[in-house]
């Protein structure tokens, strides 16, 4: 009730109780007297109160009349007006002028309505209805609530700007919303500020804040050779440990291609995601097919394993369709399988590797592929003195042009150190290698070959501190080691089995570390070795690595041969931030090869909301600039911009010059965006 100072008359009533009709009346006359009437009525829970400046009742209609600041109270729900009627028999509401309904879910705002308080169902006029956890707005000539989250809006607009004129919105001749759930648009336009930019006569949307089915925002382009780009996503939340993504690519100029990613996750740790691309190219008339599978169940007692599957049926499809820069200068794609039974101390495995070489004119490829291969591995575990550890495997090699077969391996270890201001550690290993070759002749193998051999090493190394003040340690780690293998017979080359040497090896290295009160801020390393069964060039290249983590990262390795009196790879990488910038670079040289990369990548912050990032890929030995890419995010309230610029290089192997794209992605908050894989 309202305080008697404001002279207001209030009215307490209950909804549906109407045996209590005279009663009421008579308290209504009663307050009248007193310059404060109400009205006060017992029923089902919750009660309704309603308080007014004035109040009148019609008795031949039943009906209520309050004006002025009239508030109506149902448990956490309440309604605002600046008049309101209110009929008895029916339980229907009419407020009118600047009506507001706050529920704990959403605010709707309108100029008049029509509702009734026992089934919370009503339809509010030239209404606004904001939902308070998706920030949703939606607004229309009619909004008619019809349950609890459910309304029928004609003429419609809906967006998640704040702005009373928002940068995005969909309008629609109707609009059928579930709050938390999802929106249906019929005649529905995609509006940039006042502009109609799309149109679709149906459109499905998320209504919320996580993950629904429905239409993601698409992505937008242009290419020079294929055209103007445009990619439609569809959500599909399946359940909540499993959902899907539906995906369509259009260029004008070159065709259409559709994709499907399936994604889960499973009790007992196990999660995957599976992804199927085709396009066809309707200039070059091919067909392209993109296979992306990863599986992994992880268990440290029983069965585990996992697949990370990549397949291409042609190996330049990252070249042609790629958005992304590190796809298109991968030179190998990679699939691999393993399933894993552990035991106290050991392990059995089954694996597969299958690796395509992605350069072009590669189709008959001499890369080893590893299928399958079942291993056995006993981990390190006591001996007594010594420690026992062992690897066996036996593998099926196949490939398209070079030796292919099968190897079988055996490779156990015996280990033992001593030793305390000195650290000895050896290790003495045993190796027996048989291979049953094809494809063999050409490289003068038999088909039957076999390998026995021995390696031993021993190495002495140790630590010494030296703290000159609060501020500043020096650390050194001496190390010298020695390594022998008395003879290697020549099998064909399958993988790092084979990569073993003749040697009798004395090898050194020396590492120096810089410490403050922050930890360490320099580290050096020098290494090298002289092999005594190389007589011309016993001594190995010189290498030397740094690494600088304050007050920006920097490494570099570089080696450095005697004989020739030459650098023979040097790499390197720093990163520094200046301000809103951020500069990368990297160096990649390579002598033996004839190679010569450089990385480089600018960043700029401009705020949270704007930031850019340029990087270039460039070839100093004869390919110029290999690749580059431009990337700038804009984001706002409401809505979110990514542009992607690529130039890639002309293709001299199929004759085409260089080329420019352009994708723009648009990331609409409470819509959804879909990151694009290509």
């Amino acid at each position: 009730m309202q305080d008697t100072a404001y002279k207001k008359k209030s009215i307490m009533y209950h909804v549906s109780c109407i045996m209590y009709h005279s009663f009421l009346f008579f308290l209504l006359l009663f307050s009248v007297c007193c310059l404060q009437s109400a009205v006060y009525c017992f029923a089902e829970e919750p009660p309704t109160f309603i308080t007014s400046d004035s109040l009148k009742y019609e008795k031949s209609t039943s009906m209520y009349t309050a004006k002025g600041s009239v508030l109506v109270e149902q448990g956490e729900t309440i309604m605002i007006a600046n008049e309101m009627q209110y009929d008895e028999k029916t339980s229907n509401v009419f407020p009118e002028g600047n009506v507001i309904f706050d529920t704990p879910d959403i605010i709707l705002k309108a100029e008049k309505a029509e509702f009734n308080l026992n089934t919370k169902k009503g339809t509010f006029y030239n209404a606004e209805i904001f939902s308070k956890k998706e920030k949703f707005r939606v607004s229309g000539e009619e909004i008619e609530k019809k349950g609890e989250k459910e309304y029928f809006i004609k003429k419609a607009s809906i967006t998640t700007c704040e702005n009373p004129s928002p940068e995005w919105c969909i309008k629609g001749r109707t609009a059928d919303i579930i709050i938390g759930d999802r929106f249906k648009v019929r005649d529905a336009t995609f509006h940039v500020k006042d502009f109609p930019f799309l149109y679709t006569p149906y459109l499905l949307g998320p209504a919320l804040t996580e993950r629904k089915t429905g239409l993601l925002t698409p992505v937008f382009g242009h290419t020079q050779s294929k055209g103007f780009y445009y990619r439609q996503p569809f959500f599909w939340a399946i359940d909540e440990d499993k959902d899907a993504t539906f995906i369509v690519d259009w260029y004008t100029k070159a065709g259409l291609g559709e994709g499907a990613e399936y994604r889960y996750v499973a009790p007992g740790n196990v999660e995957g995601k599976h992804w199927l691309y085709h396009f066809r190219d309707k200039k070059a008339e091919l067909d392209f097919y993109e296979l992306k599978s990863t599986h992994s169940k992880r268990s440290k007692d029983g069965l585990s394993g996992y697949w990370n599957i990549n397949l291409l049926s042609e190996e330049n499809f990252y070249r042609e369709f790629s958005m992304h820069r590190d796809e298109r200068v991968n030179r190998f794609l990679e699939s691999t399988g393993e399933l894993t039974l552990p035991s106290d101390n050991s392990r059995l495995y089954l694996m597969s590797q299958y690796i395509i070489d992605l350069k072009d004119g590669s189709h008959n490829s001499a890369v080893a592929q590893r299928l399958p291969e079942l291993g056995y591995v006993v981990n390190p575990s006591s001996a007594g003195p010594l420690v026992f550890s062992m690897t066996s495997s036996a593998s099926n090699f196949a490939r398209d042009k070079g030796v292919s077969g099968q190897r079988l391996d055996i490779y156990p270890k015996l280990s033992h150190s001593f030793g305390d201001r000195v650290i000895i550690f050896q290790n003495l290993g045993l190796r027996e290698t048989v291979y049953s070759l094809q494809d063999n002749a050409d490289e003068g193998f038999k088909s039957s070959v076999h390998r026995d051999m021995f390696d031993y090493n021993i190495t002495a190394s140790s630590r010494f501190i030296k703290k000159y003040s609060e501020n500043f340690t020096h650390g050194i780690e001496p190390s010298l080691g020695y390594t022998f293998v008395p003879w290697i017979k020549n099998v064909p080359l399958f993988d790092s089995t084979e990569l073993s040497t003749k040697q009798s090896t004395i090898g050194m290295s020396l590492t120096n570390r810089l410490l403050d009160k922050k930890g360490e801020f320099l580290t050096v390393s020098v290494s090298e070795s002289y092999n005594t069964y190389e007589r011309d060039v016993p001594l190995s290249p010189l290498s030397v690595s740094a690494y600088i983590p304050r007050p920006f990262p920097v490494t570099a390795d570089a080696s450095y041969n005697h004989y020739t009196d030459r650098m023979e790879t040097i790499n390197s990488s720093v990163s520094i931030p200046f301000k809103k910038f951020a500069f990368s670079f990297g160096e990649r040289y390579n002598q033996p090869n004839n190679t010569m990369f450089y990385d480089i990548g600018v960043g700029y912050t401009h705020s949270k909301n704007l930031s850019a990032e340029v990087k270039l890929w460039y070839d100093s030995k004869g390919g110029g600039m290999r690749d580059s890419s431009f990337i700038m995010k804009y984001l706002q309230q409401c809505w979110g911009m990514t542009i992607m610029v690529n130039r890639k290089p002309p293709d001299e192997v199929n004759n085409k010059p260089s080329e420019i794209s352009v994708f723009v992605t648009f990331d609409l908050l409470g819509l959804g965006s879909y990151s694009a894989r290509k």
